[in-house]
């Protein structure tokens, strides 16, 4: 065995460490804080409530990957990647490294069974489908829906820009979140109206972000799922849902819009299509990571196809998106409906 190959080993086992350290800082709140300031090591336990010489060894190494700095005197500071961990900011992602960091990681240790067995880990290790678990531990479900959402409408902006919605007079945003996308699109068609789909637990009321984005006006809220009968529409979106669902229930979901959607309509899938060849990327990993959690893939365009045959649309084409660096494998996937 080459050197070469031995350290991409040995490199993959590290990250597993990092990323529980970096939960960790996530969890004890260390970038909050230290946000005005740095401070030493006793002070920093003081606040967080840890063993000062235990929390001494995590900084250490945290600073050693760029996430904080040590200082003299066992004093630390932050780093701009250590602002991806604040509350407060923007761009934060803390909450995403909540879940990841602690039940999406569990979930991993049950892989081998899973594998075995093909029962889903998350339910191996938590007695529970994902869903059901998300809806009981509160703190979860939290950190889950704002970890999967985006902080502003401005961020979705990449959607309307590259992927045209011309000619669209109503759009059904369906499992839409708190509304960033609809948002973003309807901001960038002014003659455009739009219908939010999204369960109770999830819809934002206050419509923060089609009031920020000068829409709210536009807009309709409408609670209900992509199982329940939906508004009718010219075109349907529906992102970062289908890969959630095995292939029956994404059928289903798609046959409801096909029921309702206008003559000449199209619906719009934003998802990842994993790619032909061996070639590195995210979606291969996220698809293994979807059949751990809940069940769901990520999917070739062939796959896509034939769920799009078997709802009653024909594939029309497939637009990448650049929301992502590093291989995210993402796009505004086409469909049209079949008529009859």
């Amino acid at each position: 065995m080459s050197e070469v190959s031995s350290v991409r080993v040995r490199e993959a086992m590290y990250a597993g460490w990092l990323s529980a350290a970096v939960y960790c800082a996530a969890r004890l709140r260390v970038a909050d804080h230290l946000a005005d300031g740095e401070r030493d090591i006793d002070e920093l336990a003081e606040r967080t409530g840890t063993h000062a010489e235990s929390l001494y060894r995590l900084m250490r190494a945290l600073a050693g990957a760029g996430y904080f700095r040590e200082e003299e005197n066992r004093r630390f500071g932050t780093t701009p990647l250590a602002d991806y961990l604040r509350t407060d900011t923007e761009e934060s992602v803390k909450d995403l490294v909540l879940f990841y960091g602690r039940e999406v990681y569990r979930a991993y240790g049950a892989l081998p069974e899973a594998v075995r067995t093909g029962d889903r880990a998350f339910d191996i290790e938590y007695g529970m489908p994902l869903w059901d678990y998300l809806n009981t531990v509160e703190d979860t479900g939290e950190a889950f829906r704002k970890g999967m959402g985006a902080a502003t409408w401005t961020e979705q902006l990449p959607l309307p820009q590259t992927y045209s919605f011309d000619g669209i007079d109503t759009l059904v945003d369906v499992g839409g979140g708190t509304g960033s996308m609809l948002a973003a699109v309807l901001h960038e068609h002014p003659a455009m109206k739009g219908v939010l789909v999204e369960i109770p637990a999830g819809i934002d009321l206050t419509m923060r972000h089609f009031k920020e984005a000068g829409v709210q006006d536009r807009v309709e809220l409408r609670e209900g799922s992509a199982f329940d009968e939906l508004p009718a529409g010219d075109a349907y979106l529906i992102s970062c849902v289908l890969h959630a669902m095995d292939d029956e229930q994404s059928v289903r979901a798609l046959r409801r819009m096909r029921e309702s959607i206008r003559p000449g309509g199209r619906v719009v899938i934003l998802e990842r299509m994993v790619p032909a060849g061996n070639e590195p990327g995210l979606a291969r990993m996220l698809d293994l990571t979807m059949m751990l959690m809940n069940g769901g893939k990520e999917r070739t365009e062939a796959e896509w196809r034939t769920l799009f045959s078997a709802s009653g649309f024909r594939f029309s084409r497939a637009v990448e998106m650049p929301y992502f660096q590093g291989g995210a494998e993402l796009y505004a996937i086409e469909g049209v409906p079949v008529e009859d």
